[in-house]
């Protein structure tokens, strides 16, 4: 009788992955296999607007920026178009001048076009005194590489930005709130160029509302009016006023109050894994809140470099080695934007 055989034991590695957040607060996305999505790309030649570059958040700044060079603000007497992305751009081209909501409306349909998850926002100083109780509309869009949402403005082709890193509406509000931004300075253009100084537009940013749906698809079909409002003490101890008198949707009971910020700043894309392990082999369960989700995709990590990204499912069956496993996952939606990676590290038992 020969000697016993040692079985190697195996254990999966925390790694240092982002937290994915469900979404229970926002019921619909866009659909990009509507038509629309990529009739806007192909109308307004936007592909080209974003050739060569790779990154992402650098191609979400080209986009803004073409937005921004080709509607004119008119505030006072915007050009009369439908609430539509298509009728605004073509009368915006033909020398047409809009507004904030014209712009944010144009941006959330460009970007989600892309496959970058992005919603219309509504803001404003929300103060009882003349000349600050206005309202501005801007968006925010999930940047993958960056794991966050981040605030962008089309009309002044701007966002926040505290030492280096882009802000979310709320990280934005929460500056405010804390010393009226002085550690935020607003960086403009695809170049990101920083203003030296505290910007005084972050006095908008005191009250936020999003809107529900986040569809340019779906028109002529009329959105929701509900806006979705982060419900902390701020909110319940102060009156939000637009335009003079105490915003219109207090007594429309418009307002839809969400007490969890995690649900507000959900994470798109982002995964989340089981791992099961049995003897030599390793099953892990992948799962994410991914729109229009195409397919996981999977590489292993490899002493010399990573291996090449492939197709996976959502559950993976693994063999072990004799030194484990290690892999990286991410999720692809329909039109190839890709999610954060997330890793996965399964080591012999010393």
């Amino acid at each position: 009788m020969g000697p016993a055989r040692r079985t190697t034991r195996y254990v999966a590695i925390e790694t240092a992955n982002p937290v994915m957040q469900i979404n229970e607060a926002f019921p619909a996305y866009e659909s990009l296999r509507h038509p629309r999505c990529q009739q806007i790309r192909r109308r307004y030649r936007l592909d080209g607007v974003v050739r060569g570059e790779r990154d992402e958040f650098r191609r979400i700044l080209l986009l803004r920026h073409w937005i921004k060079q080709h509607i004119r603000i008119s505030n006072a007497h915007p050009t009369p178009a439908r609430e539509d992305a298509f009728s605004i751009l073509d009368a915006a081209l033909d020398g047409g001048g809009f507004h904030c909501a014209h712009f944010s409306l144009v941006q959330q349909a460009v970007y989600n076009s892309f496959g970058y998850v992005t919603r219309r926002l509504g803001a404003g100083p929300g103060l009882n005194e003349p000349g600050k109780s206005g309202h501005h509309g801007v968006n925010e869009v999930w940047v993958n590489p960056l794991c966050k949402w981040v605030l962008v403005d089309a009309k002044y082709d701007s966002h926040f930005e505290k030492c280096g890193l882009p802000l979310s509406a709320l990280e934005t509000r929460d500056e405010l709130l804390a010393d009226g931004g002085q550690s935020v300075r607003l960086a403009a253009g695809p170049d990101r160029r920083l203003q030296r100084k505290p910007p005084k537009s972050i006095g908008i940013y005191r009250w936020i509302s999003w809107e529900v749906s986040p569809s340019f698809t779906d028109f002529p079909n009329h959105s929701s009016s509900g806006m979705i409002v982060y419900e902390d003490d701020f909110f319940r101890n102060n009156v939000w006023y637009r335009d003079g008198a105490p915003h219109w949707a207090y007594a429309a009971d418009f307002f839809i109050p969400v007490r969890h910020r995690s649900w507000i700043e959900w994470t798109p894309n982002v995964i989340a894994s089981r791992v099961d392990i049995t003897g030599n082999r390793a099953r892990v369960a992948i799962t994410s809140c991914t729109p229009n989700l195409l397919t996981y995709q999977v590489r292993r990590q490899v002493c010399r470099g990573d291996g090449a990204w492939r197709g996976c499912g959502d559950r993976l069956d693994l063999a072990l080695g004799k030194s484990g496993i290690g892999l990286s996952l991410r999720s692809m939606n329909l039109v190839g934007a890709t999610g954060p990676e997330h890793t996965i590290e399964i080591r012999p038992v010393p």
